[in-house]
């Protein structure tokens, strides 16, 4: 979404499969949205919903990575409140993630401020949910390296990549998934 402060990028995930933490999302959207209109930076939005959190939906807790893009497009503002890292693919180093990151909301703990990556043109980025890439009896860490592995051995084409990837990982999932990508030229 288009904000004051550049186009923000945002992918998250309730913890829980109900009607509850689906409810909850939607609350989340909303006041996400809500929060980037009025200006604040990704990690004031992550405190205000960590506070809406704390007073509507006790004891809920929220994944959420944030990505702020300057104007220019050649600097990233990065908010992770406990989401699955974003991937960042350089043209020249390949692909690597951005693991820093804050708690998850709904933790009532506060949120460090956004990191700030100055990118080279040709850099794509890649968010996804932990629905894409989580396989329950593997550890994440080896997940997540198979992911990149295939990013990096993957087409440039964000629109091929996306095709592959909900291909290879996506299959036979019980979790949702969701992927964003974006190509800073």
């Amino acid at each position: 979404m288009q904000t004051p402060g550049g186009l923000l990028l945002a992918i998250g995930d309730v913890v829980g499969h109900s009607v509850r933490a689906a409810t909850v999302m939607g609350e989340v959207r909303h006041a996400l949205r809500a929060y980037a209109i009025e200006g604040h930076a990704p990690h004031q939005i992550l405190q205000r919903l960590e506070t809406l959190l704390g007073q509507s939906q006790p004891g809920i807790t929220v994944t959420l990575c944030l990505v702020l893009v300057e104007p220019a497009r050649r600097r990233l503002h990065i908010a992770n409140a406990g989401h699955i890292p974003p991937l960042l693919i350089d043209p020249e180093q390949g692909p690597r993630y951005h693991h820093e990151h804050g708690p998850l909301i709904g933790l009532r703990l506060p949120h460090p401020p956004p990191v700030v990556i100055d990118i080279a043109p040709g850099t794509r980025l890649l968010l996804v949910t932990d629905g894409l890439v989580e396989i329950r009896a593997v550890h994440l860490d080896v997940t997540l390296a198979t992911f990149r592995e295939a990013v990096a051995e993957g087409p440039q084409n964000l629109d091929a990549m996306c095709d592959l990837l909900l291909e290879r990982f996506g299959q036979n999932k019980d979790d949702d998934i969701a992927l964003i990508t974006a190509l800073f030229a």
